[in-house]
């Protein structure tokens, strides 16, 4: 996946209908439920078992940096848009973008004891995203950034999100990505579908690490 470089503003680039996400090309990512065996606990293990979830197949996905800040449009369709909980069975949309902070950190299992994931997670009932470190399933912590920002709208059926974080260089803070222009690194997504109660590690993500490449 190419990240374009533009001469656009952080207020264009943050909004999904801004004219600069015209001329980009998105690309699919094809999305799968991650796997039952791998969830932390017995009681999430049997009370999905035999229930569909990770039901959102596909994105599309476009990135564009301006130098100093780095943006994901990501687009899926979903035909309720869930961004209120009024009951303690009622869950919100969100999606996120995963990166490795360690080269090698698996995507299966949101990395390993000293080998951490990072990823940007949007719901759609906060004003601004959370930054996540996570050594494997059931150890994610979040954070509140003030590098992270994000803009959404549901419209015809399908969420339009873009998710933006300043370039860090070497500056990146524990827990987070080293993301710079002119270099590559390796990325991921995952979905959750509010209105199928889907939470935690019952999501849609994709199955292995992409290419990233940010262009100078």
């Amino acid at each position: 996946m190419l990240v374009k470089r533009v001469d656009a503003k952080k207020e264009e680039l943050l909004d999904p209908a801004g004219a600069a996400w015209r001329k980009s090309r998105g690309s699919k990512v094809v999305l799968s439920p991650t796997p039952l065996d791998i969830q932390p606990t017995e009681y999430v293990r049997v009370s999905w078992r035999g229930r569909p979830y990770g039901k959102v197949p596909s994105m599309r996905v476009s990135a564009l940096h301006n130098g100093r800040d780095i943006f994901f449009r990501l687009v899926w369709e979903d035909d309720s848009a869930d961004s209120k909980i009024a009951d303690t069975n009622q869950f919100v949309d969100a999606v996120a973008v995963l990166f490795p902070i360690a080269a090698d950190a698996p995507l299966i299992g949101m990395g390993i004891k000293g080998k951490p994931v990072n990823a940007w997670f949007w719901r759609a009932d906060w004003e601004q995203p959370k930054n996540v470190a996570a050594e494997g399933m059931g150890t994610t912590q979040r954070r509140d950034d003030p590098a992270l920002a994000a803009k959404a709208r549901h419209t015809r059926g399908q969420w339009d999100v873009v998710i933006s974080r300043s370039l860090n260089g070497k500056r990146a803070p524990k827990g987070t990505a080293t993301l710079q222009a002119g270099t590559i690194s390796k990325i991921a997504f995952a979905i959750w579908q509010g209105a199928n109660q889907e939470r935690a590690g019952i999501k849609a993500f994709s199955l292995d690490w992409q290419e990233l490449q940010i262009e100078a």
